[in-house]
């Protein structure tokens, strides 16, 4: 799918482009049509049968944990019940997961967000990353990677178990980090803490402030989208750690309203982050320790509403796309205010220990973008479930 550029007006004498390399993050589809007859691929019964599960099959990492958030093993198919739009589903088939012997176990990724942090910011979350990497000399359990997002990409070094080898990765990763290069013209302590919840407004006004956040906005998604693709053939389930409290919501009065336009971008660009992150088995936790440099926003009831999904592009905003909600929806933590980054990184990497695979066939969908909430239930007392949240199928 192809999506022109498009313009979407901040203020009276204010527009900006938003264009993802990938997808436009406004605009209806376009494009010229062809003149060729589409040939037709003869197929078997097996080859079709083959294809429909691959495109329609859902798979669902589930994590089960107690009051004290230790993983559970030793679980049934039978203690689990899927639940899709309040309706029970069958469960297509069921793997209890041991990550740390299984043929392909998961991968962890530690992220430094450049786009998004102050250089303070940044210099604290690899000293942080420093400390997790020297608290033994035992490889890791899992497969384990350094990743940054800067210049407008996540670029990750090869997984290995070895601290060392790891500990080089972050200083060859990070030695030339930098904040994204608008934070230059403005504020960063301003810039950097614009970061809200859904239910609140910014008070940002500066038309230099509005343009940098609007470009860390772009920059991040389509980041993130394009990592999220390249996953998806690689076999094997991702742990993304993030590092900071992500990208602007865009909730500043300047930004608003959104016509019908942007809203149909962005949520056509929700369905193929949303996806990219599921079909790829990316769980997406967000960390974001307490220090002197950032102050953490609270979650009120409205947030957690927000946070489940949107079912249609007319309920879409760019908070849609914000890191704690895709997170949530991924099925990942959200460690706002953890004590300390060694601490919540061992808390994320704890996920793959002990977690359970199910999966299920969705039907074809009627439309693009057709929106589905899951609940998978565990029918023992005292018991937290995470998984996926929603899906969106694009037929």
């Amino acid at each position: 799918m192809s999506w022109p550029t498009c313009v979407r007006a901040l203020s009276a004498s204010l527009a900006l482009s938003l264009a993802f390399s990938d997808a436009a993050l406004c605009g209806q589809s376009g494009g010229t049509q062809s003149n060729q007859t589409p040939k037709l691929i003869p197929r078997t019964h097996e080859e079709r049968e083959a294809r429909f599960q691959a495109e329609h099959r859902i798979v669902l990492n589930v994590e089960v944990t107690d009051g004290a958030g230790s993983p559970i093993a030793g679980l049934k198919a039978g203690d689990f019940t899927l639940i899709q739009d309040r309706q029970l589903r069958s469960i297509a088939s069921f793997r209890p997961v041991n990550g740390e012997s299984v043929p392909v176990p998961p991968r962890v990724m530690l992220l430094l967000d450049a786009a998004n942090n102050s250089s303070r910011d940044i210099v604290n979350d690899r000293k942080g990353i420093e400390s997790f990497l020297r608290q033994s000399p035992e490889p890791l359990a899992y497969p384990t990677s350094i990743a940054v997002l800067s210049d407008g990409e996540i670029r990750s070094a090869p997984p290995t178990r070895n601290r060392g080898a790891l500990l080089d990765q972050l200083t060859d990763l990070s030695s030339r980090l930098h904040p994204v290069a608008c934070v230059n013209d403005v504020s960063p302590n301003e810039t950097m803490r614009a970061v809200w919840m859904p239910g609140t407004v910014s008070g940002v006004d500066s038309t230099k402030e509005l343009n940098c956040l609007n470009q860390r906005f772009i920059t991040s998604i389509s980041a993130l989208t394009r990592f999220a693709k390249l996953q998806i053939d690689i076999p094997g389930r991702v742990i993304l750690i993030w590092m900071g409290s992500g990208w602007p919501l865009l909730n500043n009065k300047q930004f608003r309203p959104d016509d019908e336009s942007v809203k149909a971008g962005f949520f056509a660009n929700l369905v193929q982050v949303s996806s990219a992150l599921r079909e790829a088995q990316i769980t997406l936790d967000v960390l974001l320790p307490s220090s002197l440099f950032r102050t953490p926003e609270s979650r009120s009831e409205h947030d957690d509403a927000f946070f489940n999904g949107v079912p249609n592009q007319d309920e879409v905003t760019a908070a849609s796309l914000g890191l704690q909600a895709l997170a949530h929806q991924s099925g990942g933590q959200i460690l706002i205010g953890a004590k300390n980054i060694p601490s919540g990184i061992s808390a994320c990497m704890a996920d793959a220990k002990s977690y359970y695979e199910l999966t299920f066939d969705s039907p074809t969908a009627a439309q693009f973008g057709e929106y589905h909430s899951l609940q998978v239930k565990v029918e023992k007392p005292g018991l937290t479930v995470r998984t996926n949240t929603v899906y969106y199928a694009e037929q």
